[in-house]
């Protein structure tokens, strides 16, 4: 392992069913850009500032009118017909094109197969080759399309392959990572102790060569390169390779290196060709910051990583700290160490040398990752992406989707992962008991909080001068109402406050619950997450792969450097994720029993959602604890690498020693939290 190998992430491929034509995802890229131009109504004005709520909500619904003028009458009602459709049967490349504001920047169209490149409006952020099958062509027109054999990463076999391997589902099959340094190494690793991954010998090689005539005699250049190594990521059983998944690793030199794309699509891949693309000022940039894959032996898959790329464990979830009523899963972070530093946050938001590869495998017969690896077979289960701001980007989502009934839909997360109100929150402001009791009444009965707390973000003043309440507390109530909505709106998000403190305005700490964003901070690293519901899902019910877009606030002073990847991965939303998986199961489970009137399995589905809600909040306390255990072991093995003196390092050795018993003790006591919850829910599905 003594060269370096230099290497970031570059690309993804995804292959699908079918391809709408181009022109038709012109055609819909030229409507979003005429409405986003409709600036009367346009709710990403001014930076895209959030607004007031409910004051957006206006914007929005004539930009729904507004959408409907630009549609043809035909595809109004085809438009009207679709709605309330969420996560599934989705064009990706329109959910793109639409949710983030996407465009497609190249094309490929072979024989037999055609590739769309989208990407936002920073060609060098995330890469998505959308690849399917074509209709067979006539004989005689075959030869208008480049030879397959030129480009075997569009090749028909590769794509039938791929959606083969999958049971004929879509699939992301195959991750791509740009080589600076070392291709040559890597082949050689694979070749010495992975021969049987390799999908061919060597190296692949495209070149830009070009005749020239200068002073009347012809000279030949080569202007540039791009090499390519494939190898398939994972192996099925003892030595045989699972083709379902791909890593493709480039290199690109002279021409094929000048850009990544848009005016260079060669340098993303060989084959494709530029289109004309035009971004309505909406596109939010992302930037490739974990790719994820659900795979049956975690082990091994680790260990071909190590070999071959020197990549090494960064954060590991054990048993018990991931699981969900009887699911349960293991998971481990791994991946290389970027020597890139840098105190400019926008560089290191745009900087993808930091490459981690998250690791899931099943523990139990239950649950979405041992169903992805039934259904799908080892695959990839989700592309991670960084954004700047992460609530704007969820409003132009979200604020899309209402206005065209088209784009992305987020996973739900539940209230309660924010915060729910208690009535030591309201005594807490020295309240006389009467009242506190019957302001919780009140809230209910108004419909302004829920029996389990959940207050509505919207609350006012008037509306809680105006609860019912005693004659007697009338007046009470009157003169410390504005006291009592603020607790109202703290209750909201107490949860995510106990962690952040004063990091977070109260506005932004309602943006985060009213987006349902996820939140964690290590070592003073602030992590914002949301996940998207299933993307390439064809039919109800199905397991798929899906998005997650984050937000990374790196702690940072006036001369500190920073690296990717700070923030870590959130061992709160680690669980929260999982969890939130699961309800959303159970909230569909619910609904296909109601709708054919089953009543017992939907009653037990509703059980199963109580019990999960239940573990996240019981779980909560117990992971905000190994978090901040995880935070300070971090800083003190920071601190023992450039400490001198013996003595110095003893006492951190001592501490970080201390900390590890700790962190083994509350993982034991989320183990035994989620061992009571599986058997629970176990009795649930039995019927007991």
């Amino acid at each position: 392992m003594s060269e370096k190998l230099d290497f970031q992430f570059h690309h993804v491929q995804i292959f699908v069913h079918k391809l709408k034509s181009l022109q038709e995802y012109k055609k819909l890229e030229q409507r979003l850009n005429k409405l986003a131009n409709s600036g009367h109504f346009d709710p990403f004005s001014g930076g895209m500032r959030y607004l007031e709520p409910k004051a957006q909500m206006d914007r929005v619904l004539k930009g729904r009118e507004v959408w409907k003028e630009i549609l043809s009458a035909e595809e109004k009602e085809k438009e009207e017909g679709g709605e309330g459709e969420e996560c599934k049967n989705s064009d990706i490349i329109e959910q793109l094109i639409v949710g983030l504001g996407w465009r497609v920047t190249a094309e490929y169209a072979g024989a037999g197969t055609r590739c769309l490149l989208v990407t936002s409006a920073d060609a060098c952020g995330v890469k998505l080759c959308v690849t399917a099958l074509e209709e067979e062509e006539e004989e005689e027109e075959k030869g208008l399309y480049p030879d397959c054999s030129l480009f075997p990463h569009f090749d028909r076999e590769l794509v039938r392959t791929m959606l083969d391997q999958h049971g004929g589902r879509q699939v992301i099959g195959v991750l791509g990572f740009e080589v600076a340094e070392g291709i040559e190494e890597i082949v050689r690793r694979y070749g010495e102790k992975h021969p049987k991954l390799m999908v061919h010998e060597g190296l692949r090689e495209w070149k830009d060569v070009r005749r020239f005539c200068i002073g009347g005699r012809e000279e030949v250049r080569e202007l540039g390169s791009l090499r390519m190594f494939e190898v398939y990521a994972y192996y099925k059983e003892e030595e045989e390779a699972d083709k379902g998944t791909r890593l493709r690793f480039v290199e690109r030199r002279g021409n094929y290196a000048r850009a990544e794309g848009f005016s260079n699509p060669l340098g993303v891949l060989p084959g494709l060709e530029d289109v004309n693309a035009k971004f309505d000022g909406t596109s939010i940039a992302s930037y490739s910051d974990h790719w994820v894959s659900n795979v049956k032996d975690r082990k091994r898959f680790l260990q071909v990583l190590e070999e071959t790329l020197g990549f090494v464990p960064k954060v590991e979830f054990n048993a018990g700290v991931v699981a969900a009523g009887e699911a349960m899963i293991e998971s481990t972070v791994v991946g290389n160490s970027s020597s890139h530093l840098s105190c400019k946050e926008e560089e290191i938001l745009r900087d993808q040398s930091q490459v981690y590869l998250p690791i899931n495998n099943a523990l139990s017969e239950a649950g979405h990752v041992h169903t992805f690896l039934q259904e799908h077979g080892q695959g990839i289960q989700h592309l991670a992406s960084r954004v700047e701001d992460l609530v704007s980007f969820v409003e132009r989502v979200n604020n899309y989707k209402r206005m065209t009934g088209r784009g992305l839909s987020f996973l739900s997360i539940p209230r309660s992962y924010y915060g729910c109100l208690k009535a030591e929150m309201l005594e807490s402001i020295q309240l006389s008991p009467g009242l506190v009791k019957e302001l919780m009444s009140a809230l209910v009965a108004q419909q302004l909080m829920t029996r389990g707390g959940i207050v509505d973000l919207d609350v006012t003043e008037e509306q809680v001068q105006n609860l019912p309440v005693s004659h007697d507390l009338q007046e009470e109530l009157r003169r410390r109402s504005d006291d009592i909505v603020s607790v109202l709106h703290k209750s909201c998000y107490n949860n995510i406050f106990a962690l952040l403190q004063h990091n977070l305005s109260e506005d932004m700490y309602l943006q985060i619950v009213r987006n349902r964003i996820l939140v964690d901070i290590q070592g003073g690293d602030v992590l914002l997450q949301i996940f998207t519901c299933k993307i390439l899902q064809t039919s109800p019910g199905q397991e798929a792969p899906f998005l997650e877009f984050i937000e990374r606030v790196c702690k940072s002073s006036s001369c500190k450097l920073i690296r990717p990847g700070c923030g870590g991965f959130g061992i709160r939303n680690f669980l929260t994720l999982f969890l939130s998986i699961e309800i959303s199961q159970a909230i569909a489970d619910e609904e296909e029993a109601t709708r054919k009137g089953d009543e017992i399995s939907a009653k037990k589905a509703r059980r199963r959602m109580e019990l999960l809600n239940r573990q996240m909040d019981e779980s909560n306390p117990i992971l905000t604890k190994i978090s901040d255990v995880m935070t300070e072991e971090g800083v003190c093995l920071e601190q023992l690498e450039v400490t001198k003196t013996a003595e110095e390092r003893q006492a951190l050795q001592a501490r970080i020693e201390k900390l590890a018993r700790e962190k083994s003790k509350k993982t034991a006591e989320l183990q035994q939290l989620s061992d009571h919850f599986a058997r629970l829910t176990s009795s649930c599905n039995q019927g007991n």
